[in-house]
Order: structure tokens, then C-alpha cells, then sequence
């Protein structure tokens, strides 16, 4: 073989072995094995972008964003800078000085969204983020009525993110976040983010999830964003909403704005599951803390639910009354006589309870919490009558029905309020008025069946 054959053959030997192996230190996986990343340099290199992206989405000073609107007026838009239009662009969120409203919603706002709708990407990307910062800045009562240059700014923003995003020599965050949450430019901007509010335990991860956005804590959006979380209550599946009732407390107490909404809407639902009749004691206390008590026509909050759902919130104050007077306040409780009664439960639209001095004057802590949670709608029994002794009423269609706690005390039945209803003290006589009762039983023997007559007579029949 001759010996320019076999250095050729050598060569491109020793050239495949060299493609072998130069192909192999080119697989990443390998190049991570062989060399180690520059790992403080990387990060160094990402907090430099980060202050860049700060320094060139920072909003410019008042002054600035002034004359750049001032030139507008004198000149129109010739002759505009760059950072006029940046300006401009920051100056839609703001209620600047000789302007009624914030400059988005005045003739000057309206021209600077036709003008902005009319630019190419390359000069609209240089604005992009002024104008959505300027976007999410308003708030819900500024947006009520969703303003047409409102609309129009979120138009510009959804038809474009797209083209700024592919045209962007450099990826910054915001528009990373952008692209991945686009439902924030669409007409349902927190549909998504509603089952990550109320069931993740991080409160704040839908925030830090958007934190490059720069959405302001008064923006419109986190307002649309409960609101759409309420909203969603209605079509809760069961088990879900039991488990997410705690989650709106929590929203409640820390968004004072939202109470009536949340609780109303919590009630609503409540009254349309499976479990209406077990009373669920802080929304129950909620309610009269916020409406006053649902058994007063005066208590005019209770008109922000439906009377089904009010006649269920009444339902659980009767038995927690009954419950009071029979078992909590009675040492001997008279599970008969509460059983009785809890069959009519469904047709007592009030009850109150009147407390002997025992049970006004007791330290216990069940009796405390009670009387705490109740201020205001007991009564105290005074007059001729043992210490331990207690009253209580239940209305039942235009029937007032009226029983007391311990033996020897007839029960009395009376077409009107036997008592001034406005009065704190009530006595004991008047109460037992066989003056005006209309009918009045005793509890001797078999008293359960001459209670049925006599509330048959009155037109009363148990539904249970």
C-alpha cells in the first residue's frame, strides 16, 4: 500500500476521532459535568437586568410628566420625544393639576389612546409597560361604569402583548409574567386566579405570582378578584364550599368593604345545602353583629338576602333559645318539653328569652359566652318570682306563646305582645296576664296531646 494512501487513511482517521470527541465536550449534560457554572456571575448578571427593567419602568417625576402634557397641549404631537411619550404614557393614571379627573377619562386621555393605538411596535414596546401600569391603576369606582378609553387602553394592550413580547431584544419579567397571566387583559382579568385565592395557604401567592406587574394594592384587580372569588360561592360544589367558609371569614375580617357581599353570599349558600338546619354559630353571630336581630322587621340589613335564607338564620336563633332555656340555663334539663316544641320549629318566626337573676348573675363560662353573644336580645324577669326561674316567648303565625322554666307555671297563649317590647325588665305578671291570654295550659299528666288541641284551635299543627 502506498504511503501517501495510508497517511490520508491516518488523517481522516484522526479526523473522525476528533469529531467524536469534540462531539461529546458539546453535549450539555457533559459541559455541566466538565465545567462548573459561573454561578456568582449569573447572579450578579441577573440583579444588574433586574436594576436596569427598575431604572427603565421607573415612573418619572411629576414635573416631567407636566411638560411633556403641556407640550402636547401648545404643539400637538409633532415634534413629541421619545420620553414624551413615555411620559405621556405614565400620565394616564394621574389627576393632574388644571384637570378635574385623572387624565385617561378627559378629551386630552382620549386623543393620547387614539395616538397610541395608532403606533408601531417598535415605538408602542417603548411604551408598553407605563401604559399597563397605568391600566391596572385606577380603582373599581373609577371603573364602574368602564369607561370607554379604559377599554381602549386594555384593547392596545391584549392586540399587542404578543408583538412586544417577540420584538424585545431582551426578555425582561414583566412581559415573561405578561404572557403567561394574558387573561389579566381580557374581560375576565382573575377567573384564573380565584381557586389559587382561596384554596392555596400562601394568601399572598396570587400577588407574588404578578409582583413584576407592579399592580397597586388599591388596583381595581384585587377588587375584581374577590369579588369573582364571592361570585364563585354560588357554584361551589358542597364539601367545597363547607371547607372554604373559613377562607372568606379571613377575607372578611381583613376587607371590611366586603362584609355585606361575603356574608350574604354565605348565608345564600348555606340556606341551599343539605345542612340549612345545623346552626353554624360565627356566621349566626356575624349576622346580628352586622343586621341586627333577623326576628325585627327594623332590622333592615336582612334585606340582603332572600326570605328563605333569613327565616333559616331565624330557625337557628329559635333553637339555640330553646336549647338556652331547656339544657344550658335548667339544671334539670326537660328534654320533653324541648322536643315539643322543636317540632313547630320550621313555623316560629321569633322567640325571646327572659333570665331570672340566677341565670342573669352566673359566672359560668357556657353562661357568660351566651349572654355575650346574645347582648341585647335577652330579657330579665323580674317580680314576684323564685331567682332560678325563666320565661321564654315563641311566635308562631299571630299566636304569642309564652312558658316558663319551672313547675307550678301554667303556659299561656295571647293573640298580641303581651309586653312592651322596648322595655329591658319585664315582670313575671305580666306575662302570666289571664286577662288578656287567650287560652292557657297546664303541663299536668299527658299534656302532650291537649297542647296539640289547643294549638289546633288556634289553627297551629305540627309539620314534624
Amino acid at each position: 500500500m502506498p504511503i501517501d494512501t495510508v497517511i490520508v487513511m491516518s488523517i481522516a482517521n484522526l479526523k473522525r476521532r476528533l469529531e467524536e470527541k469534540i462531539s461529546v465536550f458539546s453535549e450539555p449534560t457533559h459541559i455541566q459535568t466538565k465545567f462548573v457554572r459561573p454561578q456568582r456571575l449569573m447572579k450578579t448578571l441577573s440583579i444588574i437586568e433586574h436594576k436596569l427593567d427598575d431604572l427603565e419602568n421607573e415612573q418619572p417625576l411629576e414635573e416631567k410628566i407636566i411638560k411633556s402634557v403641556i407640550k402636547l397641549e401648545q404643539h400637538g404631537f409633532d415634534g413629541l420625544t421619545k420620553r414624551d411619550w413615555k411620559n405621556l404614557a405614565w400620565s394616564l393614571s394621574k389627576k393632574l393639576p388644571n384637570y378635574e379627573e385623572k387624565l385617561l377619562f378627559t378629551p386630552v386621555g382620549v386623543r393620547l389612546i387614539d395616538y397610541f393605538n395608532q403606533l408601531g411596535i417598535d415605538q408602542l414596546q417603548f411604551v408598553y409597560f407605563p401604559l399597563l401600569y397605568s391600566y391596572f391603576s385606577f380603582q373599581a369606582k373609577e371603573l364602574e361604569k368602564q369607561p370607554d378609553s379604559w377599554v381602549q387602553l386594555r384593547n392596545i394592550l391584549n392586540t399587542n402583548k404578543s408583538l412586544v413580547f417577540k420584538n424585545s431584544t431582551r426578555l425582561k419579567k414583566w412581559m415573561t409574567t405578561l404572557i403567561d397571566n394574558s387573561e389579566v387583559l381580557t374581560t375576565e382579568p382573575t377567573k384564573k386566579f380565584v381557586r389559587e385565592f382561596l384554596q392555596d395557604n400562601d394568601e399572598n401567592r396570587v400577588a407574588n405570582q404578578l409582583e413584576s406587574l407592579r399592580i397597586a394594592s388599591g388596583s381595581w384587580f384585587w377588587d375584581d378578584l374577590i369579588r369573582s372569588a364571592i361570585k364563585s360561592i354560588k357554584t361551589m360544589k358542597e364539601d367545597e364550599y363547607f371547607q372554604i367558609i373559613p377562607r372568606f371569614l379571613v377575607l372578611l375580617e381583613k376587607n371590611k368593604i366586603y362584609t355585606t357581599t361575603i356574608l350574604a353570599a354565605l348565608l345564600e349558600r348555606y340556606a341551599s345545602t343539605s345542612q340549612r338546619e345545623k346552626v353554624h354559630e360565627v356566621l349566626k353571630h356575624l349576622a346580628l353583629d352586622q343586621w341586627g336581630n333577623p326576628q325585627y322587621e327594623s332590622s333592615a340589613g336582612w334585606n340582603n338576602v332572600n326570605a328563605d335564607t333569613k327565616k333559616m338564620v331565624i330557625q337557628w336563633f329559635v333553637r339555640a333559645d330553646l336549647e338556652a332555656f331547656f339544657k344550658l340555663f335548667n339544671q334539670n334539663a326537660d328534654i320533653q318539653r324541648f322536643n315539643y316544641w322543636m317540632r313547630f320549629i320550621d313555623q316560629i318566626n321569633f322567640s325571646q328569652i327572659f333570665l331570672g337573676s340566677n341565670a342573669l348573675n352566673s359566672r359560668r363560662d357556657e353562661h357568660l359566652k351566651f349572654r355575650r353573644l346574645n347582648r341585647g336580645r335577652l330579657k330579665e324577669l323580674a317580680g314576684s318570682t323564685t331567682s332560678t326561674n325563666n320565661a321564654f316567648l315563641l311566635k308562631i303565625d299571630n299566636i304569642y306563646i309564652v312558658d316558663f322554666s319551672e313547675t307550678g307555671n301554667a303556659c299561656y297563649f295571647y293573640n298580641r305582645l303581651p309586653y312592651k317590647d322596648y322595655v329591658g325588665k319585664i315582670e313575671i305578671k305580666t306575662l302570666r296576664n289571664q286577662e288578656i291570654c287567650i287560652d292557657r295550659q297546664t303541663r299536668n299528666g299527658n299534656w302532650q296531646p291537649r297542647f296539640d288541641n289547643a294549638l289546633a284551635r288556634l289553627g297551629i299543627f305540627s309539620k314534624r
